[in-house]
């Protein structure tokens, strides 16, 4: 009776959770994957455990959760099982915030289409679909974070295994604990003290772990070094937080002063002012590419849920400790709403959040009827191509990073230019990569089958027949980020 009741009260809620569900499975299932999709898939599938945590992540960058989460799939299952595992990610992340977020209802009800939340981060399968959910239940116990230190502590752990730029997150998030802490120390007894010392011991043997995984290679040949330039910081700072929420310069930067204003009220803008500027820090100084502004965005929504849920604390606490017929006084009463709404800043905080789901609502529309309609990668229809006319036993070469999406829906590496046609069949980023990218070298050895990874105008080769341009094109938010064109070529 009581889940009957439940369902009844709560139906808007699951129509929204149920509209999810259908339409990211619709989207997914048209999505074709492309190569950094298909290089987690390859590190996962070809990679040892300990080849993979202590050799080849130097030459990634990311920590290890997402290619720890694939490593069996990858072994027993087709390569569109990372959709599925995305897909599944993604649905248990807006299940979560539907039912436990503090947020309005309306906000409730809108939140789960935003472009990061539901296409970047959810019909892309990459390791950012970890981020939602992690942030989400991190702000469901960051209220109790002193008394639930461990699983506030395992929740960080996680989120910082994520990506490089969730690390730095982890690490704000912890410092500004630590100064909760201090603060605190007074209320605190001796075994609530060890427990937060034990905590952080834990968090410091992990971050030790994150560096020890990514510290870059001398012979690493991706985003190598660090771009110390403070006129760069600013400057892409400005851009990302723009981008990341309206990319109308004017309306972003109202809805950043705003948020700051309500941050402050709530006692979160440190929280905010420390996690923002360390990932945008890393931006600047190591590298950045359009997808990471959906962190920025998940940084905000993260503090905004702590600062709604802190909201609703003292609204329940104001209400607890009246009788009812103060109780129902006080609701009635509109010079004392403002109890309720902590003034105007909240409306205003309201009214920016839904003008930024607005934004992003027609952006995440946008990409998936895209994609949907469109082709994102060509590697499908490659993989297709070369098993219809029984090529994969032949002589093939395929050019540049983008050809690592074909490779996955082949059990074995079929480039014979890469390792030697050998496993590992997951992309080199080191100097000397063993790879023959030159065209030159690769007209003289004379392959069976030539795949060019965005060819330009490129439709000639001698001694070979032109057999096409396979389309495929990034999405972003409402337009095309970039062509991820091959051209085929077989030999006469």
């Amino acid at each position: 009776m009581d889940f009957i009741n439940s369902i009844k009260k709560n139906w808007l809620l699951n129509l929204v959770f149920f509209i999810y569900v259908i339409s990211i499975s619709v989207v997914i299932f048209k999505h074709e994957p492309w190569a950094d999709e298909a290089q987690a898939w390859l590190l996962a599938r070809d990679s040892s455990l300990f080849g993979l945590m202590f050799k080849n992540l130097h030459y990634e960058g990311h920590p290890p959760l997402w290619y720890l989460i694939l490593m069996l799939p990858s072994r027993f299952l087709p390569y569109r099982a990372i959709s599925i595992i995305s897909a599944i990610i993604a649905i248990t992340c807006i299940y979560i915030f539907l039912h436990y977020s503090p947020f309005p209802k309306v906000i409730k009800l809108l939140f789960p289409f935003s472009y990061f939340v539901f296409y970047q981060y959810g019909v892309i399968a990459r390791s950012y679909v970890l981020l939602p959910i992690l942030f989400f239940l991190i702000a469901k116990v960051y209220k109790d974070k002193t008394n639930k230190i461990y699983q506030f502590t395992a929740l960080v752990c996680l989120l910082a295994n994520v990506s490089i730029y969730s690390t730095m997150v982890s690490l704000s998030i912890m410092l500004v604990h630590l100064i909760d802490l201090i603060k605190s120390r007074s209320d605190l007894d001796k075994k609530a003290i060890m427990k937060q010392v034990k905590a952080y011991i834990a968090f410091a043997i992990i971050m030790a772990l994150i560096v020890i995984q990514l510290w870059q290679p001398e012979d690493s040949s991706f985003a190598r070094g660090f771009n110390l330039n403070v006129q760069r910081f600013f400057q892409l700072s400005s851009d990302v937080l723009n981008e990341a929420t309206t990319e109308v310069i004017y309306i972003s930067a109202l809805v950043l002063i705003i948020s700051l204003i309500w941050f402050w009220q709530n006692r979160l803008l440190l929280l905010y002012l420390i996690s923002t500027l360390a990932v945008l820090s890393l931006f600047s100084t190591k590298y950045y590419n359009s997808w990471h502004q959906g962190i920025i965005f998940l940084v905000w929504a993260f503090v905004m849920w702590i600062s709604f849920e802190e909201q609703n604390h003292k609204r329940f606490n104001k209400l607890s400790g009246l009788t009812p017929l103060e109780n129902s006084t006080l609701l009635n009463s509109e010079s004392n709403k403002v109890l309720f709404s902590n003034g105007v800043t909240r409306k205003l905080v309201i009214l920016s959040i839904l003008l930024v789901l607005g934004f992003q609502i027609f952006w995440a529309v946008s990409a998936s009827v895209s994609d949907f309609n469109g082709t994102y990668s060509a590697g499908e229809a490659i993989a297709k191509y070369i098993k219809t006319n029984k090529l994969e036993d032949k002589k093939i070469y395929a050019t540049s990073f983008w050809s690592t999406t074909i490779l996955p829906y082949f059990d074995k590496n079929i480039f014979a230019n890469h390792n030697n046609g050998e496993k590992p069949a997951f992309w080199f980023w080191m100097l000397n990569n063993k790879r023959i990218e030159n065209l030159e070298t690769i007209l003289k050895d004379q392959p069976d089958l030539i795949i060019i990874g965005r060819p330009g105008n490129l439709k000639e080769l001698p001694g070979y027949e032109f057999v096409g341009i396979f389309k495929g094109n990034l999405y972003w938010k409402n337009r095309i980020k970039e062509n991820n064109d091959f051209a085929l070529f077989r030999r006469y």
